[in-house]
């Protein structure tokens, strides 16, 4: 089991709007596809509109980055405009 977290900012020069909205915390694990957990931590909890913070436990380090890939183009942050992302280490 593995968790990466990112700080997915707005395009530059915005906020990023998915940071408005409640902190979330989905489990979809099962056993075809294994472990799979995303958490986004929101303005409700980092008290900033500036980025939100990805979190996402699957399997493998690979499996992480492939999810949020997922999640920035049809997932939770596909209509938002999407700026700078940095793994958070």
């Amino acid at each position: 089991m593995k968790t990466r977290s990112w700080k997915v900012y707005g395009v530059e020069g915005h906020r990023q709007s998915e940071s408005f909205c409640k902190s979330l915390k989905y489990d979809f694990s099962n056993e075809k596809e294994g472990i799979r957990i995303i958490e986004v931590e929101n303005a409700d909890k980092t008290g900033t509109n500036e980025y939100s913070i990805i979190r996402i436990t699957r399997d493998t380090a690979k499996e992480c980055a492939k999810e949020l890939d997922g999640q920035l183009s049809d997932g939770i942050f596909e209509n938002s405009r999407i700026g700078k992302i940095e793994e958070i280490l």
